[in-house]
């Protein structure tokens, strides 16, 4: 995950930034012991269970088994990538980057230029805000007055407007240092005839921001008949409209939310947001992305599509969970009146109205849209929309929501519910027999394996016990073995924490690391970890034993006697 960045440089950035002090701005700490505790800033709780290991320098939630270095409690808390969160705790610790660019290889010159763009772009959105206030902005602040925005709404979005004129952004930007290749290059300035000019000239302004503050580019919404209706800021070094969205700057804040709202557009972001909707973000100017759906992830884990409630406008939610379901992002439709958009609604019907709108799951979505032009009276249209959601169904893979999807569509269309299950291409199946219970004991050896593999990684990582005890072959476990290689060779379990990308994973391992209760002397230890190396091999033993019961069980007599020489053999060699 750290990329181009070195071990060693990650970990002296770790020493020299205290996790109890980073975790303390956000969560009031009492410490006990090496831990100081807190309620957990990742999920609502009362009793605190979330912990600072002041000595290694490791954080972990015993309620939500959230852990990780203070790397990755910025890039989880702050919605971060890996880098964005090196950048902010390397400024803090006065550590300059091995390499502060964003991308491999970049040189430190181009490095300059792209903070030379987001420079250019605050300054323009200051000046379009400004410039919105003054008689040449009258027309853009009145067609925002027109759409129900009063003056704090403007401020809180930082909208404005940009001038008439030819080269109004330039003459400022250029007035303040800013040369009109950089512009150019920013796409804050157009070339055309070798003469530069205004991108943006007559139109409302929509400054994009991104979650750590920073403006990446521009939407301006023209006014009266002009076209293009919308206009966005060009590619840049700083600006893809497929990898940003409009909003996210406001979702930063928003932890608790638990989902975002998708609209299409700017104007809906603005509205919805304006009647007390969270987590609202647009996409800029195109349809959903695979690159947006991924970001999305990092903030939240649902999302419901909120677009416009016409025909156009329920395609591209069609589309939308195309790519959501790719990214396996649970999500919902927001099932507008016909013919509305967010803004008119919320307008009309206000934030309550805005909640008790239907949110369909996505494979109740796909089962109303999939009677788009048909006619259910005649017994065709009934036939083909049946097909089309046994279709639909082939995807489900809860055996609850195919159950509960099947039965609706059993009342809508009147099919047998054989019929429609030998459609979709499933088989009607025999009652389920309920599933053999394994024995208690054998329950009891496997949680007492887990848990003294857990314990011995939890004494290996806090020193209490030499390395030269244990041995990945000890481990069973594959995530445990590969964790236990890794500490062996003498390296610190922050730096492992971090390689790991997968957010299970890392829980499973911060849990491991944080077996407790520990002991607190050295001689307990040792015994509590020889206590748990018998554990492990009672189990292999058993397993082994079973095995060879198996084995014995499905022999001829001539492989059973051979098989008992054996063991006979072995149990004398052992005797001897």
């Amino acid at each position: 995950m750290s990329g181009r960045l070195s071990d060693a440089w990650l970990e002296e950035l770790r020493s020299r930034v205290s996790l109890e002090e980073v975790v303390s701005e956000y969560v009031p700490l009492k410490q006990k012991g090496r831990r100081f505790w807190g309620c957990c800033p990742f999920h609502n709780e009362k009793t605190p269970s979330f912990s600072v290991d002041s000595e290694a320098q490791l954080y972990y939630c015993f309620g939500c088994h959230k852990g990780g270095t203070v790397i990755n409690f910025v890039m989880d808390l702050e919605r971060m990538d890996f880098m964005d969160a090196v950048r902010l705790l390397a400024d803090r610790a006065h550590m300059e980057l091995p390499e502060r660019s964003s991308q491999p290889g970049e040189a430190p010159a181009n490095r300059d230029e792209r903070e030379r763009m987001y420079e250019a772009n605050r300054v323009a959105a200051r000046y379009y805000h400004d410039l919105l206030w003054t008689e040449e902005g009258a027309a853009a602040l009145n067609y925002l007055y027109g759409r129900g925005l009063n003056d704090s709404d403007i401020r809180r979005f930082g909208l404005g407007a940009s001038p008439k004129g030819w080269d109004g952004l330039l003459s400022h930007l250029e007035a303040q240092g800013f040369e009109s290749a950089l512009l150019e290059k920013a796409g804050l300035v157009v070339r055309r005839e070798n003469r530069c000019f205004d991108m943006f000239r007559g139109r409302v302004m929509f400054p994009i921001i991104n979650a750590q503050g920073r403006v990446l580019g521009f939407g301006g919404r023209a006014m009266g008949d002009a076209q293009p209706k919308y206009l966005n800021t060009a590619e840049t070094p700083i600006f893809n409209k497929r990898l940003g969205l409009y909003g996210l700057n406001f979702v930063k804040k928003e932890r608790s939310v638990g989902h975002l709202v998708l609209v299409e557009g700017y104007m809906d972001t603005v509205s919805l947001r304006k009647y007390g909707v969270q987590g609202v973000v647009a996409t800029l100017g195109t349809a959903l992305t695979e690159e947006q759906a991924r970001l999305m992830k990092r903030y939240a884990p649902e999302v419901w599509i909120s677009y416009d409630g016409d025909a156009a406008g329920q395609k591209a939610a069609l589309r939308a969970l195309d790519i959501l379901d790719h990214q396996e992002i649970p999500a919902r439709v927001i099932d507008y009146p016909a013919g509305m958009d967010p803004d008119d609604f919320i307008k009309a019907n206000g934030l309550s109205g805005f909640e008790a709108l239907p949110r369909h799951d996505s494979t109740s979505y796909r089962m109303i849209r999939a009677r788009d032009g048909l006619n259910l009276a005649e017994q065709e249209g009934m036939t083909q929309y049946a097909l089309r959601c046994c279709a639909i169904l082939k995807n489900v893979k809860s055996p609850i929501d195919m159950e509960n999807h099947l039965r609706r569509l059993v009342n809508e269309t009147g099919y047998d519910r054989e019929i429609l299950l030998r459609q979709i291409g499933a088989t009607a199946q025999a009652p389920a027999q309920q599933p053999a219970r394994r024995r208690p004991t054998a329950e009891r050896v496997a949680s007492g394996v887990e848990r003294a593999e857990q314990e011995l990684i939890s004494m290996l990582a806090a020193g209490l016990i030499p390395g030269k005890l244990l041995k990945p072959g000890d481990f069973t476990d594959e995530t445990h073995r590969a964790l236990v290689e890794w500490l062996l060779e003498g390296k610190p379990a922050g730096t492992y924490v971090e390689s790991i990308g997968e957010e299970a994973a890392r829980q499973k391992i911060m849990q491991a690391i944080n077996y407790t209760p520990l002991p607190e002397e050295r001689e307990k230890a040792l015994e509590e970890a020889e206590e748990c190396l018998r554990t492990i091999q009672k189990d292999r033993d058993s397993q082994r034993s079973e095995q060879i019961k198996q084995q014995i069980n499905s022999a001829s007599e001539e492989q059973k006697v051979e098989m008992l020489r054996r063991i006979m053999a072995s149990m004398k060699d052992n005797e001897d």
